[in-house]
């Protein structure tokens, strides 16, 4: 008799050979993005919630008026990738966009009753997790990690 396959338990995958990457700083670094962006969706567990848009929310609650292409630039995306995601948090009603005192074509962000809310709720699940993480790290090891990770964004900024 044949053995179903759907029920045959699946054997461990083979350990596989990473040859250099290990070893590659792009490679490790998107490898540690990608699990700790999975950490963060669990911790926050909303689908909805993606790092991008804390980022956006934390941003504009500490620059109260910041224009779009300001966002765009601090956080690295293009101004193009950033629209829908401020669409999204708008219609969530956590940010309002107004007219700009200086130019009135630019638009001022602004958060909300609700933004401000989101952005403290974010925060409280969202700092416990970064602890958690940097514990891995030992005694002053996130310092010294954010600040070997600044000093690469700065010299690959350069390059």
């Amino acid at each position: 008799m044949a053995e179903d396959k759907r029920t045959k338990k699946s054997e461990p995958a083979p350990a596989i050979n990473l040859g250099a990457l290990p070893n590659v700083l792009g490679y490790v670094l998107r490898q540690s993005q990608l699990l700790v962006y999975q950490a963060f969706q669990q911790a926050v567990n909303d689908d909805s919630v993606r790092p991008p848009q804390f980022s956006i929310l934390e941003m504009i609650n500490s620059n109260p008026g910041i224009r779009p292409s300001d966002v765009a630039a601090a956080i690295g995306v293009s101004r193009a990738n950033l629209v829908p995601l401020l669409a999204e948090l708008a219609k969530s009603g956590f940010l309002t966009r107004k007219g700009d005192r200086n130019d009135r074509r630019a638009q001022a962000l602004h958060l909300t009753e609700a933004g401000e809310s989101q952005l403290k709720r974010l925060r409280d699940v969202i700092i416990p997790l970064e602890d958690r993480l940097a514990e891995a790290l030992g005694p002053g090891g996130r310092d010294t990690l954010l600040n070997l990770l600044h000093r690469l964004n700065t010299a690959a900024a350069k390059a």
